[in-house]
C-alpha cells in the first residue's frame, strides 16, 4: 500500500495561505482605521473653521475704536502762515485767521565783547536766574567758571529756564541768553550779588539793565474771525475748540482753516471687517456645501452647531440695531451700505457708508461699536461695558459736581492792596508761601499766587480774577479735591486779599444721580452706574449746575459686541462650541486608536500561532512522507526478494 501527502507539503503555497487568513484578520482593522480617517476629515475641517472665525474676530478690532476715532480734517489755505490738526468731533467750519505777531522768547547778550571765551575771567559772585513764575535758581560763579564758557555751561547745565551760548561777533566774544519758552510771561531776569571783576555786566533785573536785550519776550497777536487773540505761545490748543494752531508768519500774513468730516479711518476699520467676514462665510459654506452632482457633501454639512454659528453671523447683518432712535435713517447695515448677498457674503457701499457717517456720525458709528447718545448737552457719554444693554434711559441728577474754591471777601481795591500780605495754601501735602508786596493789584496777586504754585509743581490749583475778587479754584471736581488757605492780614474789604486770617478750606463735591432709576456712584463729575439693571455701568460725565431730569442716553450695542459674543461662543478653549466638537473628535479618535491597537495585537497572534501550526503540520507531513518512502522502499525490496525465491 503506498501511501504519498507529498501534494500536501509541496504543492500547496502555505504563506500565501498564511497571508490570506491575515487579511481576514485585518477586515475589521481597516474598517476602523477608514472609520478614523474620516473623523480625521472632519476635525481638520473644524480645525479651519476655527481659524476663520479667529481671523473675522481680528477683523473686528478696529470697529470696538471707531466711537473714539479721528473724524475730522483740518485743512489750510497758505501752509507758510501757520499748519492745524483737527481732533474727534471738532467743530466743522472755516475760520479766517490773520497773523499779526508771532510769540517770542526774550534774548540778552552782554553790552560788551570779551578777547577770548575761555581765557579771559570775568570775575566771581552770585547769579540768581529767575525765569517767568518759575522757582529762582541760584548759581556759584568762581575761578573754575567764571570764563564766558564756563558762565554758559553754568547756566545750561542749571536748567534754569534760559539757554546760554558764546558768539563771536567778529571784534570779540559775547555771552547770549535766550529764554526757552515764548510769551511775556516767561520773561527772565538776572541778579548779581558779590560782584568782583565784570561779573555785574551780567546783572538784567529790571532795574539795572547792564546787559543789552536784543528781543523783548512777546506774546503772538492773531485774529480768528475778526476776533483779537493773545497767546503766549505760537501754538494754540483752545482758540478752536479740538483745533490745534501752530503759528508760523507774522506781519498781518492771512489764511484760512478748515475743519470738516474725515470718514476715512472708520472706512478703513468697516472696509477690513467685511473682508475678513466674506472669508469666514466663504469658509463655512466651502465645509457645509453639497455638489448635486457629484454627490459630494462638505465634512461639517448638516452640523447644527456650523449651521447656528453660520445664521447667528448672518443674522447680526440684516438685523435692525438696537439702542438707535425708532426715526433715524441709520437704523440697519444695510441702510449705511453693507448689503447681503444671496451666498451669505457682504458687499460693501463705500459712498453710501462715507455720507451716512457725514450726516450723523454717533448714530452710524453706534452700528458697528457700543456707542451713547446724550440728548442733554450737559451730559457726556464716556463708556460703558458687556453688562449695559441697548436701550433708551433717563438721567437723573440731584446733586451736580463741583470744584473745591475760596473766594476772598469782596473785590480788591483798583489801587491794590494797602499793606504786605502773605498767603500760605496747603495743598496735596505742599504747603506753599505767597508774599504779596503792597499796592500788588488783583492781576498781579493772581499772577504772584499762580507762579508760587507752578514753581512747587502744583498744577491742580490756581487763583484766578472773580470780577476784582481773589477766587482759588482746583481743576477737577468732587470730594478727592480739597485745599486750604489762610492770610496774616485781616478780610478788610477791598483793602486785602479778603482770605483773613481764620484758616479757609473747601472739599470739592461729587455728582450724584440715579440712571434708569438704577443707582450710581459719582466722583468728580463722573457718573457711574452700579446699581442692578439694563444700564449697569454705563459711565457719563455731568457738566454744569443743572440738577433734576438731563434728558435721555440712548446706548446702542453695535455689531463688534454682539459678534464677538458669537465668536467667543464658538472660540472659547474651555467651553467653546469648537473646542466641544474637536475634544469629542479626538476622544473618539483615541478610542478607536485603542481598538485598532488590540486588534492589531490579536490579529498579529493570530497570524504567528497559525505560521506555527503551518510549520507543525509541514514537520508532521515531512516524517509521514520519510515513513512513506521507507515503507515503500521496504516493500519493494521485499517483493524484489520473493520474486528471486521462485
Amino acid at each position: 500500500m503506498s501511501v504519498s501527502l507529498t501534494g500536501l507539503v509541496n504543492g500547496i503555497d502555505t504563506q500565501k495561505l498564511v497571508d490570506t487568513i491575515s487579511q481576514t484578520y485585518q477586515r475589521p482593522i481597516n474598517l476602523l482605521q477608514s472609520e478614523a480617517a474620516s473623523y480625521g476629515t472632519t476635525l481638520t475641517a473644524w480645525g479651519n473653521l476655527k481659524g476663520a472665525l479667529s481671523s473675522l474676530q481680528g477683523s473686528l478690532t478696529d470697529l470696538g475704536a471707531i466711537p473714539v476715532a479721528n473724524n475730522r480734517s483740518a485743512s489750510v489755505g497758505d501752509s507758510s502762515v501757520l499748519t492745524a490738526s483737527a481732533g474727534k468731533d471738532a467743530p466743522q467750519g472755516t475760520y479766517n485767521v490773520t497773523v499779526n505777531a508771532l510769540a517770542k522768547s526774550q534774548i540778552l547778550s552782554t553790552a560788551g565783547s570779551y578777547s577770548s571765551a575761555d581765557n579771559v575771567q570775568i570775575g566771581t559772585g552770585t547769579l540768581v536766574i529767575q525765569a517767568g513764575g518759575g522757582t529762582p535758581t541760584t548759581l556759584t560763579i568762581d575761578n573754575t567758571n567764571n570764563t564766558l564758557n564756563g558762565i554758559a555751561s553754568a547756566i545750561n547745565n542749571a536748567k534754569a529756564g534760559i539757554s546760554a551760548a558764546v558768539i563771536y561777533d567778529g571784534t570779540g566774544y559775547r555771552l547770549t541768553l535766550t529764554g526757552n519758552d515764548t510769551g511775556v510771561k516767561n520773561a527772565f531776569k538776572i541778579t548779581v550779588s558779590g560782584a568782583t571783576g565784570s561779573l555785574m555786566d551780567l546783572n538784567y533785573d529790571g532795574v539795572t539793565n547792564n546787559m543789552t536785550q536784543n528781543r523783548a519776550a512777546a506774546d503772538a497777536s492773531l485774529t480768528v474771525n475778526g476776533l483779537n487773540i493773545s497767546s503766549s505761545s505760537n501754538t494754540l490748543s483752545s482758540t478752536v475748540p479740538g483745533v490745534n494752531l501752530t503759528l508760523l508768519k507774522e506781519g498781518g500774513a492771512a489764511t484760512t482753516v478748515t475743519v470738516g468730516q474725515d470718514s476715512s479711518a472708520v472706512l478703513k476699520s468697516v472696509d477690513t471687517f467685511v473682508k475678513g467676514f466674506n472669508d469666514a462665510i466663504k469658509t463655512l459654506n466651502d465645509l457645509t456645501k453639497y455638489d448635486a452632482i457629484t454627490r459630494e457633501a462638505g465634512p461639517l454639512l448638516g452640523d447644527p452647531a456650523v449651521t447656528s454659528i453660520r445664521t447667528q453671523l448672518l443674522n447680526l447683518i440684516t438685523a435692525q440695531a438696537q439702542g438707535v432712535a425708532a426715526d433715524s435713517p441709520y437704523d440697519s447695515l444695510a441702510a449705511v451700505g453693507l448689503d447681503l448677498q444671496e451666498d451669505g457674503t457682504i458687499a460693501l457701499d463705500s459712498a453710501k457708508l462715507s455720507n451716512a457717517l457725514k450726516s450723523d456720525f454717533a448714530t452710524v458709528a453706534g452700528l458697528f461699536a457700543q456707542v451713547g447718545n446724550p440728548t442733554n448737552a450737559n451730559v457726556k457719554y464716556l463708556s460703558a461695558s458687556n453688562n449695559t444693554a441697548a436701550g433708551t434711559y433717563a438721567v437723573e441728577i440731584t446733586t451736580a459736581a463741583a470744584q473745591a474754591s475760596v473766594a476772598g471777601a469782596a473785590a480788591i481795591q483798583a489801587g491794590g492792596i494797602a499793606l504786605a500780605e502773605n498767603l500760605t495754601i496747603n495743598y496735596q501735602g505742599k504747603s506753599v508761601n505767597v508774599a504779596l508786596a503792597a499796592g500788588s493789584t488783583i492781576d498781579m496777586v493772581v499772577t504772584s499766587i499762580n507762579g508760587a504754585l507752578q514753581a512747587q509743581g502744583i498744577t491742580g490749583l490756581s487763583a484766578l480774577n472773580d470780577n476784582g475778587r481773589l477766587r482759588l479754584n482746583t481743576g477737577n471736581y468732587g470730594s478727592a479735591e480739597t485745599f486750604s488757605v489762610v492770610s496774616d492780614q485781616a478780610a478788610v474789604d477791598g483793602t486785602q486779599t479778603g482770605i483773613g486770617t481764620v484758616l479757609q478750606s473747601s472739599t470739592g463735591v461729587d455728582v450724584a444721580g440715579t440712571v434708569n432709576g438704577q443707582t450710581a456712584t459719582g466722583s468728580g463729575q463722573t457718573l457711574t452706574v452700579t446699581g442692578s439693571g439694563p444700564a449697569r455701568d454705563l459711565k457719563l460725565q455731568i457738566v454744569g449746575v443743572a440738577t433734576g431730569p438731563l434728558g435721555t442716553v440712548s446706548v446702542s450695542e453695535g455689531l463688534f459686541k454682539n459678534m464677538n459674543a458669537i465668536l467667543n461662543d464658538a472660540l472659547d478653549g474651555d467651553t467653546g462650541t469648537i473646542t466641544a466638537a474637536t475634544d469629542s473628535l479626538n476622544a473618539t479618535l483615541d478610542d478607536i486608536d485603542q481598538r485598532i491597537k488590540v486588534l492589531q495585537e490579536s490579529a498579529d497572534s493570530q497570524t504567528v500561532l497559525l505560521q506555527q501550526q503551518f510549520q507543525a503540520m509541514q514537520a508532521t507531513l515531512a516524517q509521514l512522507n520519510q515513513t512513506s518512502n521507507y515503507i515503500t522502499a521496504f516493500f519493494s525490496s521485499y517483493n524484489s526478494a520473493a520474486s528471486g525465491k521462485k
